[in-house]
């Protein structure tokens, strides 16, 4: 290949590269983009309902915010103008935290609040993960109280129900106490508890296995149990755990026992799995941890638990609990709804214009195309607005067809309300 060819191929990637989206990151198009936003304002709605208030924090952050070490090898790093490292947020827990512990100071407790925002993370990308995603979710900070734990999964399966799974069927949270398999470990085995709990952590229950090898018969075999105490709250899972009610594990269960008297009273059991093995993926959790998973989707679609001892680490020591819900992952397992119908009213009259805004008096979507456009023209940019009807202007009536892939139907003459009747059908 001649150099002059080289040259020319290299500068021509270099310049496709230039454009792209980075590595991990992508455009969303419709309609992706109108069902993410729909989602995102029906999320909102049900947090509203619940009394929470939403909060913005910014996307960067100062390195010391995030301190838990999963987060921060995933996080994008870079310096400010001092040489300070920044993070973009990688979730927002702890930034929550910080808010709280900085703004809300003087402000008497508890501080319930929401947010739906996107976080960025390393981790992933190269293995279909997206390097940038939204978080919807809610903490609440100030509250030892298990109702706030139960309140917190309630809401969960309340949003989940809200956009249309089905409990029990279409999703279910997996419940664990973090505290129990921890303070049993702790004490039967407390020098082999620190490895056991980081291979739990990571779900590896082949290694926590390996580890459990080396311990008296008892313990091995009740380190190898506990993780594996999985099933319905009606089953027996609670009651072969008593046998582990040892040291801080019988305070855990106990705790795991009362959100359950509450999560009954808010009827949402039927949506419930306990499991004994789960302990959260990050190190601040103290208490009740919980996942949503679908069976649509190999991943949670929601996490939380209780982090009583973050907020320490801004100087302002509270007991504090919440989740997130990633709303790509959500909107993965929703079932496809059409989207609202639209109108393309094609002309560029004031006669057209003042069709359009009488149809969207009347509650109809409106795009006007102002051009002079024949019907088979503009049902292709029908098509590729998504929009299922064509119309044009007819004095005081509308041409009114269905547009679908096969084309344009036939038109009828209309009065407005009639044409927005039609189209409401």
């Amino acid at each position: 290949m001649a150099v002059s060819v080289k040259i020319a191929s290299f500068m021509e990637r270099r310049a496709r590269s230039r454009f792209a989206t980075t590595p991990g990151t992508r455009d969303v198009l419709p309609p992706e983009s109108t069902r993410l936003v729909e989602l995102e304002g029906r999320v909102r709605g049900r947090f509203a309902a619940w009394g929470f208030r939403e909060v913005i924090t910014p996307a960067l952050e100062y390195s010391e915010v995030i301190e838990e070490p999963r987060l921060r090898d995933a996080s994008f790093k870079l310096f400010d103008a001092d040489n300070q490292m920044l993070l973009l947020r990688p979730e927002m827990t702890s930034p929550i935290a910080r808010l709280v512990a900085q703004r809300l100071r003087n402000s008497p407790p508890p501080h319930r609040l929401s947010y739906v925002l996107p976080v960025y993370r390393r981790t992933g990308v190269g293995r279909g993960q997206s390097a940038e995603f939204h978080q919807a979710g809610v903490e609440v900070v100030g509250s030892a109280s298990a109702a706030e734990d139960a309140g917190a999964i309630a809401l969960l399966a309340d949003v989940l129900s809200s956009v249309g799974l089905r409990p029990g069927e279409d999703f279910a949270i997996v419940v664990g106490q973090s505290g129990f398999y921890a303070g049993w470990l702790r004490h039967v085995a407390p020098e082999a508890a620190p490895g056991i709990l980081s291979a739990l952590a990571d779900k590896d229950l082949a290694r926590v296995d390996a580890l459990a090898a080396s311990l008296p018969d008892e313990a091995a075999a009740g380190a190898h149990e506990i993780p594996r105490l999985v099933g319905p709250v009606s089953g027996e899972v609670l009651e072969r755990a008593r046998r582990y009610a040892l040291g801080e594990a019988g305070g855990a269960l106990e705790n795991l026992r009362e959100i359950l008297v509450h999560l009954d009273v808010h009827g949402c059991l039927d949506s419930v799995i306990l499991d004994l093995g789960l302990i959260g993926r990050f190190g601040y959790y103290t208490g009740v941890v919980y996942e949503a998973y679908s069976p649509r989707l190999g991943f949670s679609v929601a996490s939380g638990g209780r982090y009583d001892e973050l907020l320490s680490r801004f100087g302002a020591p509270m007991p504090a609990t919440g989740f997130a819900i990633s709303l790509e992952r959500l909107l993965a397992v929703l079932p496809e709804r059409d989207p609202d119908p639209l109108v393309v009213l094609v002309g560029s009259s004031p006669g057209a214009t003042a069709a359009a805004r009488t149809l969207r008096a009347l509650g109809v979507a409106v795009l006007q195309l102002a051009a002079e456009e024949p019907p088979q023209k503009a049902a292709r940019y029908a098509r590729a607005v998504e929009a299922s009807w064509l119309a044009y202007p007819a004095g005081e009536r509308v041409k009114l067809a269905p547009v679908s892939e096969r084309g344009v139907g036939g038109f009828e003459e209309l009065s407005p309300e009639e044409a927005a009747g039609r189209v409401s059908a």
